[in-house]
Order: C-alpha cells, then sequence, then structure tokens
C-alpha cells in the first residue's frame, strides 16, 4: 500500500551544477527545495555534475578542459533529466548556466523553471582586475551571454535577490520575481556573546572581528589583511574556507579555523563584536545574513543580502559601495565599537524582523510555490 501511494506521487526534476551535499549557497538552495517539496507530496530526483556527467569528462585537466567540461556539464545534465522524463513530472528546475538543455515536462500543468542565483557577467565585470581578458571575454559573452541567457528563456524565472532581478533583466531581458533564500533561523539566532568568547576560548577584553569566507582575492581578502593593519587594537577570527595562506598562523592577533562546519559557525557569528564582508561580487551573501540572524553587525561590500539589509539607518553607513575603501571600511568598525550593544540591538529591532520576513523557510517557501504553481 505505501509503496502505491509513493508510486503516484508527481515527481520534480532538479538539475543543478553540484552534488547537493556540498556546502555551498546554491547547494543549501537545492537541499532546502527537496525537504519543501517532499514535504508538499512530491518526490524529488536531481541531477549534477557527479550523476551525469561521464568520467572521462570530470577528469579533464587544464584550463581548456575546465572550460570544455564547464560548458558541457548543462547538456549532460539534461540529457540525462531527458532519460527520466515522464507523464507524472510536475516541474523541472534548473539553476545558473545549466538548464540550456533542461527536458521540457509532458505532463499536463507541468513547470519549467529557472532559478538565477547571479549571473557570471555580472561576476565578470566586477572581478575583472584578477583575470585575464579571455577569462573576462569567456565569463561575459560564452557563459552568461549564451549558457545563462538560454537557461532561462521560456521559463518561469526567479532570482536569489534583487541584485541579480537587475542584472537577468539588464544582460538577458528576462522578467525574474525575487524569492530570496532561505535561512536556518533554528542554527542562526542570537545568543550571549561573552558566552560564546568562553566556549571558543576567546578574551573578554578585546574587540574581535570577523572574516568568513575564502582567500581569493575577489572575495576581498586584500581588504582584510590592510584592515588588520588599519585596526592595531582588534584582533581577528579568519574562518577560512579552502587553501589558507601558511603565515597566517604566525599572527600574534588572529584565530584560524578552517573548514568549519555550519553548526559550528553561530557561535563564531555570535562571539565576534562585527563581522567584514568586503567581495567584489555577491549575488546573495549567506555570510552576512548568518551573521545578521546571529545579532552581530556587518560591514560589507555591495551585495544581495547587504542591499537589502544594510540599506536603511542605522546601519546604512555600514554598507561600503567599493570593497577597496580600507578608510571607510576602518571608519565603520570604529562606529560600531565606540559602541557595541548600540548596534547590536540595532541589528535585533531593525534587521531581525525583516530576516525573518524574507528568509524563513516557510516565508521563503510560499513566495516560491506562489510564483511557480508547485
Amino acid at each position: 500500500m505505501d509503496f502505491g501511494k509513493r508510486s503516484m506521487r508527481k515527481r520534480v526534476l532538479i538539475l543543478t551544477g553540484e552534488s547537493p551535499d556540498r556546502p555551498g549557497g546554491v547547494e543549501h538552495f537545492v537541499r532546502e527545495l527537496m525537504k519543501r517539496l517532499e514535504e508538499h507530496g512530491y518526490s524529488t530526483e536531481v541531477f549534477h555534475c557527479r550523476n551525469s556527467v561521464p568520467s572521462w569528462l570530470t577528469s579533464r585537466t587544464g584550463k581548456i578542459g575546465r572550460h570544455i567540461a564547464a560548458s558541457s556539464l548543462g547538456y549532460f545534465v539534461g540529457r540525462r533529466a531527458r532519460k527520466r522524463m515522464g507523464p507524472d513530472v510536475a516541474a523541472v528546475i534548473s539553476n545558473g548556466d545549466v538548464g540550456y538543455c533542461a527536458p521540457k515536462p509532458i505532463g499536463p500543468g507541468a513547470k519549467r523553471i529557472h532559478m538565477y542565483h547571479g549571473t557570471y557577467r555580472g561576476q565578470a565585470e566586477a572581478i575583472r582586475s584578477f583575470i585575464s581578458r579571455r577569462g573576462y571575454l569567456y565569463m561575459k559573452w560564452w557563459s552568461s551571454g549564451v549558457l545563462e541567457r538560454l537557461g532561462g528563456r521560456r521559463r518561469i524565472v526567479i532570482c536569489n535577490s534583487e541584485q541579480t532581478k537587475e542584472e537577468v533583466s539588464r544582460f538577458f531581458g528576462h522578467n525574474g520575481t525575487v524569492v530570496w533564500l532561505p535561512l536556518q533561523f533554528g542554527n542562526f539566532r542570537l545568543q550571549d556573546p561573552l558566552e560564546c568568547r568562553r566556549r571558543l576560548g576567546l578574551s573578554n577584553d578585546t574587540a574581535w572581528g570577523l572574516f568568513v569566507g575564502s582567500t581569493d582575492p575577489t572575495k576581498g581578502f586584500g581588504t582584510v589583511r590592510q584592515l588588520m593593519d588599519a585596526l592595531p587594537g582588534v584582533q581577528w577570527i579568519l574562518v577560512i574556507r579552502g587553501r589558507v595562506p601558511p603565515d597566517l598562523a604566525a599572527l600574534s592577533r588572529v584565530r584560524v579555523f578552517c573548514d568549519l562546519p555550519e553548526q559550528d559557525l553561530p557561535s563564531i557569528y555570535a562571539a565576534a563584536d562585527f563581522l567584514i564582508c568586503p567581495s567584489y561580487y555577491e549575488s546573495f551573501g549567506y555570510v552576512v545574513a548568518e551573521a545578521l540572524a546571529c545579532g552581530t553587525p556587518v560591514v560589507a561590500s555591495t551585495g544581495g543580502a547587504s542591499r537589502a539589509f544594510l540599506c536603511d539607518a542605522p546601519l546604512d553607513h555600514l554598507l561600503i559601495p567599493d570593497p577597496r575603501a580600507i578608510d571607510q571600511f576602518a571608519g565603520a568598525v570604529h562606529a560600531i565599537l565606540l559602541d557595541r550593544q548600540v548596534y547590536r540591538r540595532a541589528v535585533e529591532e531593525h534587521v531581525g524582523p525583516k530576516l525573518v520576513e524574507m528568509l524563513a523557510p516557510e516565508n521563503w517557501w510560499q513566495r516560491f510555490s506562489e510564483v511557480t504553481g508547485l
């Protein structure tokens, strides 16, 4: 009996780049999407590079080989999904540049949905000084101008932020709807900063700054380095994803944590007096939303989440348009440190309700289902 009921459930096919068990914003979106769909009576199947692309392609090395693999990912993912099509498929949901070969559902009322998590063209423009001319042209005209553009053609287009919606409209001519992204408030929540410092073995008689991300130049780690020199009275917590520069461990005012699991992050967010996010391109920026949900003031460059949550007084001066503006970042930090409790209360009172309204999973799902008809 149970098997019969399960076999009658409508299926939703999800096409994406990486396996949803990996860390990352897109992967978090896919995991939450699967959870919500299954709670509402659908079964889900996810197609990605690990289960859809032949090993001879994923093992290619060198710049040209990687470009070939990236460009053909959507083809192989779409081909694998086509083999699983049937009249019981309620929707095909694709992401980013994995969608140009997404199959068309054949069932009555079935949906074709495409989610944009930013655009390669927007990213290419923002990080132009860090990449070669060839890389810039490849991202702008091929990855974005061809693959991403086709992904949203004749689909229900949804976006993870207002910034992404603007880019999708400007670059591709697609009209999208912002549904934002879900955030787990059971994990990212207000905590006592002093208790969090005690658990982490951090001193209570000093100021603590925080950076969470990779040391890639496009994430603004160069700005963080300069701020360490500009703010000699601040000690730093660096939560590094990926490669850690060998000299960081030798710095006296730095605590380094590498590749922490998500459940360990809230205590670190809450322990810090402020978070720095000087990224050159963030279509959303989970780090910003997570820190604010933990009550920690954020000084950030312009991105999807920072635009949404740092746009109004009394926190609008914490939004820095230029990720290289060391003096402005340092000035914002000084303002926070002059009255830390005032800024924490401002985050809690002015940002907290807006975070819940926009990112609470149940509110996110309501918007998603209304837009997509699922």
